[in-house]
């Protein structure tokens, strides 16, 4: 499951909404809110997102977790133009590690991008949903 699966399951459950009903409210397949509540399909599109705000009449703090949540559950990420070889191998290394890696190795990265001091992102680094 995605953060943002969990988001919105957590959004419909609170609402007292099934699946379908989301659906409906949404304009898309009931099996479409399905596969992203269980994390097979990455955070919808941005209008689909918007009316799903809109419909469920989210509030700024709600809005602003959907914004995150959508931030952290997208499926592909295009390293920027300036990224040096070193980081693309450690991007292949994450790679091949992502979906085993445990809560201890998790915290070590986070804290180890710490180091550093700069905790915000590069310009240019896209991600996209697939």
């Amino acid at each position: 499951m995605t953060p943002f699966g969990l988001f919105l399951e957590s959004l419909r459950r609170s609402r007292q909404l099934q699946q379908v009903q989301l659906a409906d409210l949404l304009g898309v397949n009931s099996c479409y809110v399905s596969a992203i509540e269980n994390g097979k399909k990455g955070p919808p599109s941005k209008p689909v997102l918007e009316k799903l705000i809109a419909e469920l009449n989210l509030d700024e703090k709600e809005q602003e977790v959907l914004w995150d949540y959508v931030d952290q559950s997208k499926r592909t990420i295009r390293l920027p133009d300036n990224a040096t070889a070193e980081e693309y191998s450690l991007m292949r290394d994450m790679r091949r590690h992502l979906g085993a890696l445990s809560m201890e190795q998790i915290e070590i990265i986070r804290n180890t991008l710490k180091l550093g001091g700069n905790t915000k992102t590069k310009p240019g680094i896209e991600i996209r949903s697939m």
